[in-house]
C-alpha cells in the first residue's frame, strides 16, 4: 500500500517553508461527495470521478496519512517532523485510487485533492509559489524525484492553474506525478495525479478536465 500513499504524502512537506503556522478554521468545508461528483462549496468546486475507481473516506485517508507519516520518519527523522507539523493548516479534500488500498497490487495510481492555509506567507501569491517551494523539498525525500524544469499553466475551469512535473522511482515503479495548483481564498487548492501507464493517466486527465470553479 505504501507504494501509492507516499508520493503524494510527501507533497505535504512544502509547509515547513512557513515561519508561521495558521491553523485551519473549525468549520472548514471539507467538501461533500454524490453520484460520483465531489462538491466544495467554500472553493467553488466540482469534478466529476469514475465509479470504477475508489474514493477514500475522511477515516481511511486519517489513516493514511499515519501510515505516511510513520514511513517518512523512519525513512528521514526531517521529513517526518516537517509532515506531522504540516497536518496544522493542511487538509486532504478528496483522495481516489485505482485499486482499494488495502488489495495487494502494482502501483496504485491515485488523485490526491490538497488545500493549505497560506494566508500567513505573502511570498505565496499563486500556484507556481506554492509548486517552488515543494519542488525543493520533494528533492531530499527518499523518492528520487526528477522534475521538469519550468512550471507549465493549464486552465481547469475557466481558472489558471500553475503546472509540476516529475518523475520518482517508488517501490521499483516508475511513476509520473502533475501537479495542479491555484491560489484561492486564502489557500493554495491542488491537484496531484499519481500513474504509471497512458491509460491512468487519461482517465486521470478526464477527471481535472470536468472541474469547474464558480
Amino acid at each position: 500500500m505504501m507504494k501509492s500513499i507516499c508520493l503524494s504524502l510527501l507533497f505535504l512537506c512544502v509547509i515547513s517553508c512557513k515561519k508561521e503556522v495558521k491553523n485551519l478554521p473549525e468549520d472548514f468545508d471539507f467538501g461533500n461527495t454524490k453520484d460520483n461528483t465531489y462538491t466544495n462549496a467554500y472553493f467553488g468546486l466540482t469534478f466529476n470521478y469514475p465509479e470504477a475507481w475508489y474514493q477514500q473516506s475522511k477515516h481511511d485517508i486519517k489513516a493514511i496519512t499515519d501510515k505516511g507519516e510513520k514511513y517518512l520518519a523512519r525513512e528521514n527523522t526531517k521529513m517526518g517532523s516537517i509532515l506531522k507539523a504540516s497536518q496544522i493548516n493542511t487538509a486532504y479534500l478528496f483522495s481516489l485510487f485505482k485499486y482499494p488500498v488495502k488489495e495487494p497490487q502494482g502501483y496504485n495510481a491515485s488523485l490526491s485533492v490538497i488545500a493549505e492555509n497560506v494566508g500567513g506567507n505573502p511570498k505565496i501569491t499563486r500556484g507556481r509559489d506554492y509548486l517552488f517551494n515543494s519542488r525543493e523539498l520533494l528533492k531530499e525525500t527518499p523518492a528520487g524525484f526528477e522534475f521538469e524544469e519550468d512550471f507549465d499553466t493549464k486552465t481547469l475551469g475557466g481558472k489558471t492553474f500553475d503546472v509540476m512535473r516529475a518523475k520518482a522511482t517508488f517501490g521499483g515503479y516508475p511513476v509520473n506525478q502533475e501537479f495542479y495548483s491555484i491560489v484561492r481564498y486564502g489557500f493554495s487548492l491542488s491537484f496531484i495525479l499519481s500513474y504509471t501507464n497512458e491509460e491512468e493517466k487519461a482517465v486521470l486527465h478526464e477527471i481535472i478536465d470536468s472541474i469547474d470553479l464558480e
